[in-house]
């Protein structure tokens, strides 16, 4: 029954946000075409549930020499002025309703991993049978600490075994009141970094999984 009425969430709830998110979805394609050359969209092959590619999308925020630059952290020489605040208020995810309507993804879920990248194997495995979405614990923590790194290797290092623990603790406790509890969460974090906010409340989760988010 909770993935029945995820998936209804899922439909009714992002096609509800098209349709009033419309005018910013239009000012993030303006944006983008005056800021920087090239297209709109970055699309990107993603792997989904149980190992099923799609497409996935997302507002452009980096300059098209840096496209294939594979990095996890946020490098402020990739970015353009328009994409760094379009990526700071998450207006680049947004490209990501499509996705979900068409049911690669789900607004709640483990966040989607490259085809190469090796992330949720092994005995992260289990993240992989469940389909990813826009948010979960890792994303909030990525946004919360991993955006502060500049060092690659020592994001890999530092952030990535957090972020799989954290992944595999939502599959793990999946639930409708913890789904809308992580969009609430979502929205307040993306505000309070909008609005210049500095600290953040720690992550219940990661005192569960026993890490620490210092």
């Amino acid at each position: 029954m909770y993935k029945i009425v995820k998936r209804i969430l899922d439909i009714v709830l992002c096609s509800f946000a098209l349709i009033v998110l419309s005018p910013v979805y239009l000012f993030a394609a303006v944006g983008i075409k005056m800021s920087s050359p090239g297209p709109v969209l970055y699309k990107s092959d993603r792997v989904g549930k149980n190992k099923k590619p799609f497409h996935f999308y997302k507002f452009r925020s980096m300059h098209e020499t840096t496209k294939n630059k594979h990095m996890c952290v946020a490098d402020p020489d990739r970015l353009f002025p328009f994409g760094k605040f379009i990526r700071k208020a998450k207006i680049d995810e947004l490209p990501q309703l499509l996705n979900i309507i068409k049911g690669d993804m789900s607004i709640v879920g483990p966040r989607p991993m490259t085809l190469a990248s090796k992330m949720y194997d092994g005995e992260f495995s289990e993240i992989r049978k469940v389909k990813p979405g826009l948010t979960s614990p890792a994303s909030l923590y990525d946004y919360i600490v991993g955006d502060t790194y500049t060092d690659n290797d020592a994001y890999k290092r530092e952030v990535y075994p957090i972020k799989q623990r954290l992944e595999l603790y939502y599959v793990r406790n999946m639930s409708l009141s913890y789904d809308i509890e992580l969009v609430l969460r979502t929205m307040g974090l993306v505000i309070g970094m909008v609005i210049g906010k500095k600290k953040f409340k720690k992550m219940p989760e990661c005192s569960k999984i026993n890490m620490s988010i210092e």
